[in-house]
């Protein structure tokens, strides 16, 4: 008998999918192999060095473009999780807005997030020359739509 596993949800007009897998090959595969199946399904698509390496990225360029308002941020976490079976990946920026009238923790905070659709991994994310690094101009145009639709929402 197949065996198919599955799963695809539609949040907020999102759509977020997950991967098919035949297991049908793997039915009298002993345990180990079924949990090694899931770490590397599970595994981020950014180590902790790369995660550190973008959100550097975004604060820098942060203070030439989105910073310049009304409000500050502070950028907190980069989840990537790379595509599969057809699917693009997708990366999750969670980050903090405040008034640059108050500091983070004693003012009022927002902790937003911006989901970006078809980035997966740091090639996606950043272009590296020798020793230079920046944003691929396609992941800095999609992080300054959402971040701009996210201070357009926030309560004035």
């Amino acid at each position: 008998m197949t065996k198919w596993l599955g799963l695809g949800l539609i949040l907020g007009g999102g759509l977020l999918s997950g991967c098919a897998v035949d297991s049908s090959d793997q039915a009298d595969a002993p345990h180990e192999d079924v949990v090694e199946t899931r770490e590397e399904l599970s595994r981020p698509g950014l180590s902790k060095g790369q995660e550190a390496t973008v959100l550097k990225l975004i604060d820098d360029i942060c203070g030439d473009t989105w910073c310049e308002g009304d409000n500050n941020f502070r950028f907190d976490r980069l989840d990537c999780r790379p595509g599969c079976a057809g699917h693009a990946g997708s990366c999750r920026l969670t980050f903090r807005v405040f008034s640059y009238d108050t500091d983070v923790e004693t003012g009022p905070t927002y902790t937003r997030t911006c989901r970006t659709e078809d980035f997966s991994g740091f090639a996606s994310l950043v272009a590296t020359n020798g020793q230079y690094q920046s944003l691929v101009p396609e992941y800095y145009a999609a992080l300054t739509e959402c971040i701009s639709r996210v201070e357009e929402q926030l309560p004035r």
